[in-house]
């Protein structure tokens, strides 16, 4: 029990509190700072999530007024890193850091599953500090300036500075406050004003998120928020399809690719990644940073993006689906401006079958002249002479594609012209059926017994690397990316009898798969002298929490084989 409590400054993250408490402790030993907290000496000091709140209430002086909430909700990165995931998952985080152990809140909260790279360094403004020590007389650690991903202090403008104190130092077991020693300017760090803009943008939007209680919400609200928005500014369909190509592609052109870097939310505009997950149909989760950027990015303030449903009409919200009153009302608006169904459909990413069917179904009255194919797909070629004259046109231009290019089949020619094929295909299917070139293919045969003879020992090879190294999963796809044939190898494994046969037996499930990475993670640690601890095997295993728990028991009794006779909370 401690018999005196630090009260925590403005904006202090709990950790600094409790190393200021360690300073004034009088212990001789740190580890005695830890009995006197928390009553035990079994866990270790944590700067995100903290533990044991619970044990520490208890231990405070008779008569306090703290609780475990108020620490979490008001001292810890809590509320910036959980404001995005559901409220079941939330609650557990919250009794883990009460009750728990703190890597397991990290996983809980995706910490570990998101591949974001904490802050390596507690972080300073140079101006704040200056400040505390001014009004409290002595530094401390802001809880504003511990977030990942935030670069700048929002109260002075200036870029943080990283101070010489490791946030998950080799002595786990150990408080340090700031101080002169640990917080020195060594080099003045200047970015681009453009970069400052967004900086502290993200600064702003954080600092929303750490000091309001929003209430927990499920994935599918921010998924139809950010849906609402998608539509309105013409990213989504009505039928749930995303342009994903044009909306990477303007949201790189928004933040540029140096910014997105630095906040470790890069966008490939010719792959998947993270925005592509966040918009599409699913219950994943990822790092709070993120939901920030789509958010300032489709304009949604962060308390609207809680607390306002984007799209609706209080007054019908039972009767009206908002998403298509929202896409119908713009719909309107775009026939009265006089564009043709062909323009319509580009604006909102639409096809124009969807278009005309909304324009009957609105009785919109029909205004616009032939557009090269609008007023023919609406009203069913009512003028057979602009039919004739389009016909001939698109037919001439079939044959003249074919001329230009004799060696090419149909099918390859169409993939460049998709339009006049559509357009014959639909409207003259047997002219185009007649001047439809195929070209057949001279097939090489394979002695595939030959092939297979030679595969086998080159596979056995490969296996055998991957067991030994660090662990990758023994599958069809990977043996074929070492090998340089994955574009076959599983296509035509029938054809492959003894390399099949080889295969099939060293083929691991996903558990097989995570059950030997735990091991090798027992293995990698010892060999590098580091602490067994639950987050230490995690993170240097490398199988997500979501796998882990699936595997409990398995790791338990791998742990107790290898000498380590002592429980982890359950994940």
């Amino acid at each position: 029990m401690v018999n005196f409590f630090p009260t925590p400054y403005p904006d202090e993250i709990l950790y600094s509190t409790l190393a200021r408490y360690c300073m004034r402790s009088g212990n001789i030993k740190e580890i005695h700072n830890f009995e006197d907290l928390f009553g035990t000496r079994n866990c270790i000091a944590v700067m995100e999530l903290s533990t044991q709140l619970d044990a520490l209430i208890e231990n405070m002086p008779v008569g306090t007024k703290y609780t475990a909430e108020y620490f979490i909700y008001k001292h810890t990165l809590f509320p910036f890193l959980a404001a995005f995931i559901p409220k079941e998952r939330a609650e557990k985080i919250i009794e883990t850091m009460r009750n728990g152990e703190g890597a397991v809140s990290y996983m809980r909260i995706g910490l570990i599953s998101n591949s974001i790279n904490l802050n390596k360094y507690f972080r300073f403004c140079p101006e704040c500090f200056k400040e505390d020590i001014e009004r409290f007389g002595e530094p401390y650690w802001h809880r504003s300036h511990q977030v990942t991903g935030v670069f700048v202090c929002l109260k002075h403008k200036i870029p943080l500075c990283d101070s010489t104190e490791l946030i998950r130092a080799g002595n786990r077991q150990r408080f340090i406050s700031a101080s002169h020693e640990n917080c020195i300017v060594e080099k003045e760090i200047s970015y681009s004003n453009d970069l400052m803009k967004k900086m502290l943008w993200m600064a702003g939007d954080v600092e929303i998120l750490l000091n309001n209680q929003f209430g927990f919400k499920k994935t599918e609200w921010f998924r139809n928020q950010f849906r609402v928005k998608l539509i309105e500014k013409g990213y989504a369909r009505m039928n749930n399809y995303i342009h994903q190509k044009k909306l990477k592609q303007d949201f790189v052109d928004f933040y540029g690719h140096e910014y997105l870097a630095l906040v470790q939310s890069p966008v490939s505009v010719n792959s998947g990644g993270w925005l592509p997950d966040m918009v599409r149909n699913n219950d994943r989760t990822t790092y709070s940073i993120r939901y920030l950027l789509l958010a300032r990015f489709l304009e949604i303030p962060v308390a609207d993006l809680f607390n306002t449903k984007l799209g609706s009409n209080d007054e019908d919200e039972n009767n009206i689906d908002a998403y298509q009153e929202l896409w119908d009302q713009r719909l309107i608006e775009l026939t009265q401006s006089g564009l043709s169904i062909r323009e319509i459909s580009d604006i909102l990413k639409s096809s124009a079958k969807t278009i005309r069917k909304a324009i009957d179904r609105l009785g919109v009255e029909e205004f616009w002249k032939f557009n090269g194919g609008g007023k023919y797909l609406h009203n069913k070629f009512t003028d057979p002479e602009e039919f004739r004259m389009k016909r001939e046109r698109l037919r001439e231009k079939w044959l003249e594609l074919h001329a230009q290019y004799p060696n090419k089949s149909s099918s390859q020619i169409r993939r460049n012209n998709n339009g006049v094929y559509a357009w014959l295909k639909r409207y003259d299917s047997e002219w185009m059926e007649e001047n439809y070139r195929r070209i057949k293919t001279v097939v090489n045969t394979v002695d595939w017994d030959k092939r297979d003879a030679e595969l086998f020992p080159k596979v056995k090879e490969v296996i055998k690397e991957m067991k030994e190294g660090k662990p990758e999963r023994i599958t069809w796809s990977t043996i074929g990316g070492k090998l340089g044939i994955s574009g076959w190898l599983s296509k035509r494994k029938e054809k492959l009898p003894l390399t099949k046969a080889y295969i099939d037996s060293e083929l691991e499930s996903l558990e097989e798969f995570h059950i030997r990475k735990i091991k090798w993670g027992i293995e990698e640690l010892e060999r590098q002298g580091k602490e067994m601890t639950l987050w230490n095997l995690a993170e240097t295993a490398g199988v997500k929490p979501r796998y882990m728990g699936g595997i409990y028991k398995e790791i338990k009794q791998i742990l107790k084989e290898n000498g380590y006779d002592f429980t982890f909370n359950n994940i």
